[in-house]
């Protein structure tokens, strides 16, 4: 690897390497060729301790058209609104403030903030999703986000009260002109709210599946403070929320502006005491993704063994990632079964398993469960199949099998 995506630094190391893989989210038609695929190596930086990958897949061939839609998820939908309404209270936003959000998708954020009676207007690179955010009345720009089109966005509306970046701000290939148009945009007086995976998270629950070459970088308060520090913001709140398996939210501010509030500090301990900056960590990490490939592979094959029809559920960006690091193919799966319709007759590319309308295709003895992060919604959704005799496998955080007999410990109280 050439240099650290943020601190420039010279050192980093590999500790896991995945193989070649197609773009997760290039899915096939029938007719196409298999994808081009390109190394999935991941490296831990010593001098700022950002994990990354090395491989940049240009931006536009991943996000120029895209098939992911925020709004398909009932969870996802239910975090915005809430997270709306608690940072109105939290930050003491007011009517007419500028909200900005990064990477806004379909717009599904974008649309909580109108009801509340501020501005929001959303920077989304994937053409067919601008279009269908701004038809349906949220205002946004069709663009990458970085230096330029902050400038262009600061000029039309003025400085931003709050940016916004939800499950995007590791897919930025011109990282440092974004950060720096972030800055360029709250000014003196704005807020940065990124909300992202957290890499804690990742190493607790083996979710190696969130490794993929849309995620160019993988955070902790310490790495994500020392990007932001280069552009004079300061990290002045931390949490942790639930959504996508567990997610940091950070809060940052031009330095000096915000009382830096003690859970920064306790994160930061944290992360030194569990030794996020020491690469045996990693390597530890690396060997529990092939424990964790042994162990699925032999409960996969044991059901296929006893005759069992198995399809995957879901067809997310992790998904490939799992099923192409594993070999998991056409000799296990029968297919991949979505709710997405922008993603239905197609293919995942690599294994080439055909992606078929939920409602269509059957019913199997056990579902794969590929999007894991969202399992108590889907459990909740699949509750009469499993209590009838089907099953869920998943793979985080260690392979599982989920039936009638232990649903309840894994559905929870309000499933």
């Amino acid at each position: 690897m050439p240099s650290c995506r943020v601190c420039q630094g010279e050192k980093p190391e590999e500790f896991l390497d995945l193989g070649a893989q197609p773009h997760c989210n290039a899915l096939l038609d029938a007719e196409d060729a298999d994808a081009p695929a390109y190394p999935l190596k991941v490296f831990f930086c010593p001098d700022c301790t950002t994990v990354q990958i090395d491989h940049t897949v240009p931006k536009e061939k991943m996000f120029g058209h895209y098939l992911y839609v925020s709004g398909t998820t009932e969870t996802l939908r239910r975090h915005f609104a809430d997270t709306t309404r608690r940072l109105i209270a939290r930050l003491g936003l007011k009517a007419d403030d500028l909200v900005v959000d990064i990477g806004s998708n379909d717009g599904t954020w974008l649309k909580t903030w109108k009801p509340m009676r501020l501005r929001a207007v959303g920077v989304e690179p994937a053409k067919n999703l601008a279009e269908r955010a701004n038809a349906e009345g949220a205002r946004t720009v069709n663009a990458f986000f970085n230096r330029s089109s902050a400038a262009l966005i600061r000029r039309q509306d003025g400085e931003a009260a709050l940016v916004t970046a939800a499950g995007v701000f590791f897919h930025l290939e011109e990282l440092q002109e974004a950060t720096r148009g972030v800055a360029t945009l709250i000014g003196q007086n704005g807020v940065f709210c990124i909300q992202a995976v957290y890499l804690g998270e990742m190493l607790r629950n083996t979710a190696f599946d969130n490794i993929y070459h849309e995620h160019l970088t993988y955070w902790t308060v310490r790495s994500l403070q020392a990007l932001l520090a280069r552009y004079g913001m300061e990290i002045f709140s931390v949490g942790l929320l639930p959504i996508h398996g567990g997610s940091l939210e950070v809060l940052a501010a031009a330095e000096g502006t915000r009382k830096v509030e003690p859970s920064v500090a306790g994160f930061l301990e944290a992360e030194n005491r569990n030794g996020y900056g020491d690469i045996r960590v990693y390597r530890d990490f690396a060997a529990r993704v092939w424990k964790t490939r042994d162990e699925l592979l032999e409960l996969l094959q044991k059901l296929k063994g006893e005759g069992r029809k198995i399809f995957a559920l879901g067809a997310p960006a992790k998904g490939a990632t799992l099923l192409n690091s594993f070999g998991i193919g056409r000799d296990i799966l029968d297919c991949a079964t979505e709710v997405n319709p922008l993603k239905t007759g197609k293919f995942i590319p690599g294994v080439r398993l055909p992606i078929l309308d939920e409602a269509a295709a059957g019913v199997p003895d056990a579902y794969l469960v590929l999007p894991w992060n969202f399992l108590p919604e889907l459990l909740r959704k699949k509750r009469d199949y499993i209590l009838n005799g089907g099953s869920f496998i998943v793979a985080a955080p260690r392979p599982a099998l989920i039936t009638k007999d232990n649903y309840e410990s894994f559905a929870g109280s309000d499933a």
